[in-house]
């Protein structure tokens, strides 16, 4: 079989129409286009949501195999979160094309070069939250996991602050969240600083910036501002910020 990095530019392009498309294209063949520029009632899905699915089939492939094996659990996850793209109809034939990714793996600095060039930094935000979202999926992210995930991240151009951030945010959930963590701050730090650190990350998270990215992403963007809002209010609170 061919190497991944010679597929790239095979004709597919990006998310079906570029190289990561190209990537799974070549090797799922041409049937991958049908399902994934269509949604279960047959309207066309926009493109930034295809970017998004296409993405992180390919990245999550890497994670789940990041600690030498293949855990159900994160399986599972991935599964759930087909479902919930696609339907239940579409999820189990998304969920094979994502196995054979697995088996297959392309060259991760190709993919997130492609990912960084075509896709927003909130989308590759949200990428690498979903990351750590899969690599809790088995009750621990192992280090190997986490380096990953880190790798990829670097690739993607997330900054270590926001990579720190997506981390705490999908950790356990049994954890509380120290609100100064949320917004990258101290106890140290001034009223002003919170207010202006809430304001770059509203800025930065807002799900208005994901639209057209898929109902799904929305909705995990907002799960996460949720997070960010709540952090703030909870420091405004203790400081009698106005």
């Amino acid at each position: 079989m061919k190497r991944w990095t010679t597929w790239l530019g095979g004709g597919l392009g990006w998310a079906l129409g570029g190289p990561v498309g190209a990537l799974l294209g070549a090797a799922l063949g041409n049937a991958l286009t049908d399902f994934w520029s269509k949604d279960p009632r047959g309207a066309a899905v926009p493109s930034a949501e295809r970017d998004f699915h296409a993405s992180l089939l390919v990245l999550a492939s890497m994670v789940i195999k990041a600690d030498g094996k293949v855990d159900q659990r994160e399986l599972s996850y991935v599964r759930e979160q087909f479902r919930q793209w696609f339907g239940a109809d579409r999820a189990n034939e998304a969920f094979n094309f994502f196995k054979q990714v697995v088996r297959e793996q392309p060259a991760l600095t190709t993919v997130c070069a492609e990912v960084r060039r075509h896709m927003s930094l909130q989308g590759r935000i949200q990428i690498v939250g979903f990351l750590f979202g899969l690599a809790q999926a088995d009750g621990a992210i192992e280090p190997s996991e986490r380096q990953m995930i880190a790798r990829i991240a670097q690739y993607l151009g997330i900054g270590q602050a926001d990579f720190q951030r997506q981390e705490l945010l999908h950790g356990s959930a049994e954890k509380r969240l120290d609100p100064y963590e949320v917004l990258g701050l101290s106890p140290s730090s001034s009223d002003s600083d919170v207010k202006s650190a809430y304001r770059r990350l509203v800025k930065k998270y807002h799900p208005d910036a994901l639209q057209g990215m898929g109902e799904d992403v929305v909705k995990e963007a907002e799960a996460s501002f949720r997070q960010i809002q709540s952090a703030y209010e909870e420091l405004c609170r203790a400081r009698g910020i106005k």
